[in-house]
C-alpha cells in the first residue's frame, strides 16, 4: 500500500511539473523584447497591478469596480503596444494562446 501512494505522489508530482507555467514574464520573453523595453513593460504591469489593488480596497460596487477594471486594462494594454509595437504584440498574443 506504502509504495502505491509513494508512485502515485510520484506520478502527480512529474505531472504537475511537466505543465508549463505561463508568465507576464515568459509572454515578454517570448516576444523577444529587448532589456529596455523589458524594464519598461514590467513597469506598465506593476502600474496596472497597483491600481488593482487600490481599486480591490474602494467602495465601488461589483459592476463598478468591473467597468473600472476594463479601463485599467485597456489604458495597460495602449501603452504597452505602443511600446513594443504590433509584431511583439502579435507574438505576445500567441504565447497566450497556446496550449
Amino acid at each position: 500500500m506504502k509504495k502505491l501512494v509513494f508512485i502515485f505522489a510520484l506520478f502527480l508530482a512529474l505531472a504537475v511539473n511537466a505543465q508549463e507555467k505561463k508568465s507576464y514574464k515568459g509572454a515578454l520573453e517570448h516576444a523577444g523584447l529587448t532589456p529596455i523595453e523589458m524594464t519598461k513593460a514590467m513597469e506598465i504591469q506593476k502600474e496596472k497591478v497597483a491600481a488593482f489593488k487600490e481599486l480591490k480596497s474602494s467602495d465601488l460596487d461589483a459592476e463598478a469596480q468591473k467597468a473600472k477594471k476594463k479601463e485599467i486594462n485597456k489604458a495597460a494594454n495602449k501603452k504597452l503596444r505602443t511600446l513594443i509595437g504590433p509584431e511583439k504584440t502579435k507574438a505576445i498574443q500567441q504565447y497566450w494562446k497556446k496550449k
